[in-house]
């Protein structure tokens, strides 16, 4: 049941329940809510935490101009219509879902066509797909749309996670546990905002989820592994194999050439080692394979590894010419291996067609080969009526394999699936509901996002997390509905200027008194900074990006072979500077300006992200070859559109990175600097020092004015209000 609106004494300042809400808490507590924020800020703060990105000055101006009492709410509208939108509200999900496109662990292999599930989600929020669809797809969806390539690829949130994949002798039981538990945290974080992990070994005293439930819920996927789907077409897999022919034609005389050249240091290395080899292992080398005995075939394959020349001793070896022929070969082939033909479509799924369903056991310590009593898929027995089965109940489901087959699944997936999201349990609303909260208001009305189990920080406000939780199941579990509801209170549009009285009474600012100032996360500060020069490639979706590293960067990346290539860069530039979604999120490897400003590790669910402060931020936002870059790009947009006047510059710089205009006091200090800062490098100039020239200017500028302005971007983009919504 919905609570029921609280009543007030100042209804004056409710524009809707949620203020009412907040209101009532505050009164209680003998606090009074801050003035609403000024224009500027206001929209700074509803676009950035939107799309992710600033206003455009342009916006700014229209805003400002526009008196109409419903100027504010016509920009909330434009903003979840617009593209941009769907692309920051999946990045809050993903990092929930702890996505990312490689394995992690130590070799942190690649997973190929893993965007399609970023792509999903992006689209999805988009398309406000309600949310307890967009839930059951993603758990269920094969089971819900059999036929469906976009359901296949919605189930890659149950592979979403790291997966420990390792070389050599593996315990299959051990495997299949970290995997299925693996999941089980997906599920239970990201989704039912419950820490169960703990219970995965035994009970415990003081926490009421069994081990018996840990395990009944495991059981839902019991059925359930890995697997790629992929039903191409034969016209799709003729065209598929005529490009990959092609292209292996364009590699052949490179990879001829390459094996010339090794083929004489191979070949001598190779009868080096084969002379040292103990009398045993030539022996049995020398035999053929028919008159091998079984003993023999193994001391032979093991001979064969032993004669094996890997890359280094080949280095180690190769003459300088033949050295530096072969680099320039190994380079032209990887040019090529850029462009080579698109793979054909999969999705990154799983499959759940054991048949019948494998026994789930209650493992005692969490270990696969201690099994206890065996379960059924059931739900948490904390969240079910006393007198209720914990058990579920489950219908099997038709579906088709990869060779088009019909096939029988045990439907335990999509059981779960209408449980989580079925209105008689609000448990799943009240997550999204509080998650929405945390990202518009800098903490939840439960501060543990992840966790609103009895483990979790309480709720401030427990009558507003319930009437919200159902406000979302009335309103179709739209998303779109829920931000609007939200962002258009007036608790939200509230100043976040703290007042000393105020805060002596509430100094976390636990009742919402005021707005909570925020800093922008990481791929947000990235994205607003190429965003502020006008060169953000705003293409959507499409395979990851791979932009340049620091040398000290590649060299972390883990290989067992040759360590060339193992970061191929987009050849096209502009790829480089898409929005920070789109880069390739690969586990152990991670952009520094993103590591430095607390982007997750994609190891485990992030519900809230820190925000720490330390030296290491200033300097890469100061040093860093990115942001000086930037920096020049943003000068030279300064100059070209404001046509070399510095007033003009001046306004329009601190549009694109502050959101608003400058003060009279800040336009002084502004020139002052511009002056002494052209004085300076021009002083550096005459003694013939050399000065970079501004790339793209459509006017003249004079040399030493345009760097003082690449300097003057620069401290710009490195003040706190420009990574900060207040």
């Amino acid at each position: 049941m919905s609570p029921s609106i609280p009543p007030v004494r100042n209804k004056s300042w409710v524009r809707n329940p949620i203020d009412s809400f907040i209101l009532a808490k505050l009164e209680a507590k003998g606090l009074a809510p801050s003035p609403a924020a000024d224009r500027q800020t206001l929209l700074r703060r509803v676009t950035f935490d939107l799309t992710g990105l600033p206003p455009t000055p342009e916006e700014i101006k229209e805003f400002l101009a526009d008196k109409s009492p419903g100027a504010y709410e016509k920009v909330v509208k434009r903003l979840l219509d617009s593209p941009r939108y769907g692309e920051r509200w999946a990045q809050h999900w993903l990092d929930v879902v702890r996505f990312g496109e490689t394995n992690g662990f130590e070799l942190d292999q690649d997973r190929e066509q893993s965007w399609r599930y970023r792509d999903y989600v992006v689209k999805s929020i988009n398309d406000d797909k309600p949310y307890d669809r967009f839930i059951v797809e993603q758990i269920a969806g094969d089971e819900l749309d059999p036929d469906s390539f976009e359901m296949r690829i919605a189930t890659g949130f149950l592979r979403a996670g790291p997966q420990h994949v390792v070389a050599g002798n593996q315990d299959l039981e051990v495997n299949r546990q970290e995997w299925l538990t693996e999941v089980m945290h997906g599920v239970s974080s990201g989704i039912m905002g419950l820490t169960v992990g703990c219970a995965r070994c035994h009970d415990h005293k003081f926490d009421p989820i069994l081990q018996a439930d840990f395990y009944r819920l495991q059981a839902f996927f019991s059925s359930s592994d890995i697997a790629d789907y992929k039903r191409p077409s034969k016209e799709q897999q003729d065209a598929y194999n005529a490009a990959m022919s092609a292209h292996r034609e364009k590699l052949k005389p490179i990879l001829d050439q390459i094996s010339r050249i090794e083929k004489p240091y191979k070949e001598r290395l190779a009868a080096e080692k084969k002379a040292k080899l103990e009398p045993h292992f030539a022996a049995a080398l020398a035999k053929p394979d028919k008159d091998r005995t079984e003993d023999e075939k193994l001391l032979a394959k093991d001979a064969q590894r032993m004669l094996s020349v890997n890359w280094d001793e080949l280095l180690a070896t190769l003459n300088p010419t033949d050295k530096e022929s072969r680099a320039v070969l190994r380079r032209r082939m990887h040019e090529i291996e850029l462009y080579a033909p698109e793979p054909l479509p999969k999705a990154l799924s799983v499959s759940d067609v054991i048949s019948p369903a494998p026994s789930m056991h209650i493992l005692k310590g969490g270990d696969p080969h201690r099994r206890g009593d065996v379960v059924m898929p059931g739900f948490l027995t904390i969240l079910l009526p006393a007198d209720s089965d914990s058990d579920a109940v489950v219908q099997s489901v038709s579906l088709k394999g990869q060779d088009g087959q019909e096939v029988k699944s045990p439907g335990r997936r999509l059981a779960l699936a209408r449980w989580l999201t079925d209105p008689a349990n609000p448990l799943t609303s009240r997550v999204m509901v509080n998650r929405l909260w945390h990202y518009h208001f800098g903490r939840g009305i439960v501060a543990t996002p992840n966790d609103l189990g009895r483990n979790g920080r309480p709720p401030t406000h427990p009558e507003l997390l319930d009437w919200l939780a159902a406000e979302f199941i009335a309103r179709g579990y739209s998303l779109k509905q829920m931000h609007q509801l939200m962002v258009l209170s007036n608790a939200y549009r509230q100043s976040s200027e703290p007042d000393p009285i105020k805060v002596k009474i509430d100094p976390d600012n636990q009742f919402f008194w005021r707005m909570n100032r925020q800093r922008l996360d990481a791929e947000a500060i990235r994205d607003a900074v190429i965003f502020a020069t006008g060169k953000l490639t705003e293409q959507t979706g499409g395979p990851p990006v791979r932009v340049p590293l620091e040398p000290e960067v590649y060299d972390t990346i883990f290989t067992e072979f040759e360590p060339d290539n193992l970061w191929p860069v987009h050849p096209d530039p502009r790829q480089h500077l898409r929005r920070s979604l789109y880069l390739l999120r690969k586990r152990n490897v991670r952009l520094p300006l993103l590591v430095a400003f607390d982007s997750p590790d994609l190891m485990s669910s992030c519900g809230a992200r820190s925000a720490s402060i330390h030296s290491l931020q200033a300097l890469t936002l100061m040093n860093s070859d990115f942001m000086f870059q930037q920096s020049r790009a943003l000068a030279a947009r300064l100059i070209n559109e404001s046509g070399g006047s510095e007033r003009l510059m001046i306004d329009r710089l601190y549009l694109l990175t502050l959101g608003r205009r400058p003060t009279t006091e800040e336009i002084r200090l502004t020139q002052d600097f511009l002056k002494k800062q052209t004085a300076l490098i021009g002083q550096r100039k005459s003694r013939g020092e050399a000065i970079a020239e501004l790339e793209g200017l459509r006017i003249p500028f004079d040399a030493p004015a345009a760097a003082a302005w690449v300097d003057l971007c620069l401290s710009t983009m490195n003040l706190n209000e420009s990574v900060y919504l207040r």
